[in-house]
């Protein structure tokens, strides 16, 4: 009778423990929820698409419909035109959509036309529904179009391919990158930031950040911070930490893709020409039959 109660609770036991592990393994890789801000934006099929190529492989089993939201972010973008046009004071320089947090869903990207060395960065995330601003480099559009998702962390950069495709060499996760940097005669200052999902909404991590400030004559350095994962810290403890960080992920070459205002005469300024730029950086991440 012993053996027999031990068999039991043994079989009891190793049910409970593979139930467990079941749902361990759905957490790790990000099981979507049907409460998932992009669940309404979500399909029962893949986003057809004319390159296989166009989108890296997210880390989730979402299967996103991708043409629905380009249909959103164009009538936020014709909607809100004026609005846009005052806070992009200096008019916009460039557009793309790159599915940035790996959740299968593409955000948009907008450039600003910059300052000093780079061009300044706007994401904008489709939440509940609705287009909010993640980021902004210009205060102007994150105070008009932020919500309660507004990241502290912002991004200059002069072209697309700057948004790096990365893949963790021992877990093989795939996450994306940017070298965010700026400078003039008197300072310079380099980012590495992180972008991941929080909810189904973007996030931008700050992974490395340093900062120099230099004699305007002569050009020697004198001055100079650092911090790591957004904390202060030493130049020993940077060099460090960005080494490691390097070490441990691969480039996987994948390019991101948009459109700039100088390509071609075809993006005259103005709304027309604001949505024309905005169907050819659509159509570059592979959407076809978008009207």
């Amino acid at each position: 009778m012993c053996k027999f109660k031990c068999l039991i609770f043994s079989s009891i036991l190793i049910f409970l423990l593979c139930s467990c592990s079941k749902a361990e393994v759905s957490s790790a890789f990000g099981a979507s929820s049907a409460n998932s801000p992009k669940s309404s934006l979500q399909s029962s099929s893949s986003t057809d698409l004319s390159d296989k190529d166009a989108l890296p492989s997210p880390q989730q089993t979402i299967v996103v419909d991708n043409k629905a939201r380009g249909e959103v972010f164009r009538t936020f973008l014709s909607d809100n035109y004026q609005k846009l046009s005052e806070a992009f004071f200096g008019g916009i320089s460039g557009i793309g959509f790159v599915d940035l947090d790996m959740d299968c869903g593409i955000e948009m990207l907008i450039f600003d036309t910059g300052a000093s060395a780079a061009m300044g960065l706007q994401f904008f995330d489709i939440v509940d529904g609705s287009v909010e601003c993640i980021s902004a480099n210009m205060d102007a559009v994150g105070t008009s179009f932020g919500g309660n998702h507004f990241s502290k962390v912002i991004v200059t950069a002069n072209y697309f391919e700057a948004f790096r495709l990365m893949e963790d060499k021992t877990t093989h996760e795939k996450f994306f990158t940017v070298s965010s940097c700026n400078g003039a005669t008197d300072f310079s200052y380099s980012e590495l930031i992180r972008f991941g999902n929080d909810d189904g909404v973007l996030t931008l991590t700050s992974l490395l950040y340093q900062y120099q400030e230099f004699d305007i004559d002569s050009g020697a350095v004198i001055g100079e911070s650092y911090k790591v994962n957004g904390k202060d810290s030493g130049r020993d403890l940077y060099s460090a930490a960005y080494e490691k960080i390097f070490s441990e992920m691969n480039d996987t070459g994948f390019k991101a893709k948009g459109v700039f205002l100088s390509e071609s005469k075809d993006y005259e300024n103005g709304l027309d020409g604001l949505l024309v730029m905005a169907e050819k950086a659509l159509s570059l991440i592979g959407l076809r039959d978008y009207s």
